[in-house]
C-alpha cells in the first residue's frame, strides 16, 4: 500500500513538472496526448488539411458491410475487368468471347492476329502445371471466330 501510495505521488510531481505552455489544451489532455495526435493537431492548426479533395462532401455510402470492400476497390481502380481470373479461366473465357464473335477487331486481319495470339498463349499454358483444379484450355479456330464475328456485325 505505501508503494502505491509512493507511486501516485511521484506521478502526480511529474504531472506538476510538465511545461504549461500547451495553448488551448488542458493538461490532462497534453499529458495523454501520442505522438500522432500532436502530428495532426498541429497540421491542421497549419491548414494542411483545408484543401483536401472530396473536402467539404459526404463519404460513399458503401451500403451493407461486405469483407471484401478493399479488394472490389482494388479492381475497380486498377481496372482488372472481367479477366481478373486464373490464367486457365482466362484463356477459357477469352476463348468463349471468341468464338462467340465478342471482340472489338476492327477487320479480319486484326481478329486473325487475335485468335493466333490467343492460341500461341493457350498452347504456352497447357504446357505449365497450374495450382488448382484441372481446366481444359481450348483451341480457338480461326474461321469459327471469323463466322462468328461477321455474323455479329451484321
Amino acid at each position: 500500500m505505501a508503494q502505491l501510495a509512493t507511486y501516485r505521488h511521484l506521478t502526480d510531481l511529474a504531472y506538476l513538472a510538465l511545461p504549461r505552455d500547451h495553448g488551448e489544451m488542458s493538461g490532462f489532455e497534453t499529458r495523454f496526448e501520442t505522438l500522432i495526435e500532436k502530428k495532426i493537431r498541429e497540421a491542421a492548426a497549419r491548414g494542411s488539411f483545408d484543401e483536401l479533395p472530396g473536402r467539404g462532401k459526404p463519404l460513399a455510402d458503401a451500403g451493407p458491410y461486405d469483407e471484401d470492400w478493399w479488394l472490389k476497390e482494388l479492381a475497380k481502380r486498377e481496372e482488372v475487368g472481367p479477366y481478373a481470373l486464373p490464367v486457365p479461366l482466362a484463356l477459357r473465357r477469352e476463348a468463349q468471347d471468341l468464338t462467340a464473335g465478342l471482340t472489338k477487331a476492327r477487320s479480319e486481319r486484326e481478329l486473325r492476329k487475335m485468335v493466333a495470339d490467343y492460341n500461341a498463349r493457350a498452347e504456352k499454358a497447357r504446357r505449365r502445371p497450374h495450382p488448382g483444379p484441372s481446366v481444359v484450355i481450348p483451341s480457338v479456330d480461326v474461321e469459327q471466330a471469323i463466322a462468328a464475328w461477321r455474323e455479329r456485325r451484321t
